[in-house]
């Protein structure tokens, strides 16, 4: 059954998104609302004010499908409590499962796979053909990131074939967005106030190599470095295998570009990256890091490790734990292993019991919690730029060129900033997750007098 554009109260359909997953899920929310906007629905944050409530869901490990069932059930819920409310499922995990989500939850009005939204105007009730036919370049993959931030998706899908990893089974092969494209619609948002851009894809340092048959990162980020007001560009997701240590220190060298870099090892045993079909060493990944500090001497790294890969002994676990301790990452996170259908780990043997990867991860993020708390400190009595992201109370809140959103950590200025602000602050006490400060006060004057958007101050990152 299809529901017409407009509510009985002759009022545009609200539609609400609940949004789960990684940053490239966000970019797909969000240029979907600009399509159903365009469309003559009215999009809203809060779930209570909406007729429709669209879950983009996530598949990469099993706590995501659960976290995903989870939420479309609590949005079933949701839709029982007044009528005429509709509820529809999108995303990695419909586009892959889909019509087993449809047998156990067969209360959803619709389910959609990555991309489909001329069957979701359809639903809608929508003219697709018109609806789209004016949708303007600069909405069709950027999201938001917060105040005066957004995601630019350079790429998606992955031509890869990682032991652990189902997306390119729910995304496809690698693709890059042209250079032209992404340097004109990020020009559009700079002009309307973003001062920070990032960078993401599956794997962010393959770009170009479909396209161009060469890889263009650096040209891209040369381009958007021109930008006026812009400050930072940030970049998740750089592939260790295909990262090599001249890109790194190319990327260093280019103005505006934060002095941070996503670099996801999963693990340093030889042996389990070759299960893994990683395709690099731990002495590669070392020089490509070593690289990018040697560039940019206040450099973060931000990584991400694996824990229980099938076959994992003892001896790579403590491959791993010497690897952290000696690298010393500013930024990590952890997750322990869950077989992927359709991925060549999940027919592997010798599976870790469920207790021995508790305690690794356990391990792992106590050695990491600790050279967390070591950075940090070296930081007290230094001044710092941080992007203000929210205000509450007498508070600020808001991140250095050391954390990206939601997934680092944070830093509390003890006076009211106007989210979207960039303000110099001193670091008065340091955490493992957090930093104090306090603003100074020549910049407080200036952020009153300057719009978000078009300071002319260089950039200053942790150091």
């Amino acid at each position: 059954m299809t529901i017409k554009p407009k509510s009985p109260a002759s009022r545009p359909l609200r539609i609400a998104f609940q949004t789960l997953g990684c940053p490239k899920n966000t970019v797909d929310s969000d240029s979907l609302a600009s399509v159903l906007a365009a469309s003559g629905f009215e999009c809203v944050m809060q779930p209570h004010r909406a007729d429709v409530l669209i879950v983009n869901t996530c598949g990469f490990l099993d706590d995501a499908k659960i976290e995903a069932v989870e939420t479309l059930l609590a949005a079933v819920r949701w839709k029982a409590a007044r009528a005429g409310r509709r509820v529809f499922a999108m995303g990695c995990l419909t586009q892959r499962d889909g019509d087993e989500i449809s047998a156990e939850i067969p209360e959803l009005d619709g389910i959609f796979g990555i991309g489909q939204w001329t069957a979701m105007l359809m639903a809608l009730g929508a003219n697709p053909v018109s609806a789209t036919s004016g949708i303007s370049r600069e909405n069709s993959f950027t999201g938001s990131a917060g105040p005066s931030s957004i995601y630019l998706r350079i790429s998606d899908g992955c031509s890869h074939a990682c032991a652990f990893c189902s997306i390119p089974q729910m995304r496809g092969l690698y693709r890059s967005e042209p250079i032209e494209d992404l340097v004109c619609e990020a020009a559009f948002h700079v002009e309307h106030g973003v001062q920070e851009i990032i960078l993401i894809g599956q794997e962010t340092t393959s770009y170009g190599v479909d396209l161009y048959r060469e890889r263009r990162l650096v040209e891209l980020c040369r381009q958007l470095s021109e930008l006026k007001g812009l400050r930072w560009i940030r970049l998740l997701y750089a592939h260790p295998p295909t990262t090599p240590p001249k890109l790194l220190e190319e990327l260093a060298g280019i103005p505006h570009f934060a002095s941070y870099i996503d670099f996801p090892i999963e693990h340093a045993s030889e042996r389990v990256l070759k299960l893994m079909n990683r395709r690099t060493s731990a002495t590669r990944m070392k020089e490509t890091i070593a690289a990018f500090r040697a560039a940019r001497p206040d450099a973060c790294i931000r990584t991400s490790v694996m824990v229980g890969f099938p076959g994992e002994t003892d001896r790579d676990f403590e491959i791993l734990l010497r690897f952290m301790e000696d690298v010393r990452f500013e930024r990590a996170g952890a997750f322990i292993y869950s077989p992927q259908e359709g991925t060549s780990g999940a027919n592997l043997p010798d599976p870790v019991e469920e207790g021995i990867a508790l305690d690794r991860l356990d391990q792992l993020m106590r050695l990491q919690k600790r050279i967390m708390l070591e950075r940090h400190r070296s930081l007290e009595g230094k001044v710092v730029d941080v992007l203000v992201e929210r205000q509450v109370r007498n508070n600020a809140w808001g991140r250095t060129a050391w954390d990206a959103p939601e997934i680092d950590g944070r830093v509390r200025v003890a006076v009211p900033v106007a989210p979207g602000s960039f303000v110099h602050v001193q670091i008065t006490k340091a955490y493992a997750y957090q930093l104090d400060s306090r603003l100074i006060a020549d910049d407080a004057e200036l952020m009153q007098r300057e719009p978000c958007g078009k300071s002319s101050s260089s950039v200053c990152s942790p150091q």
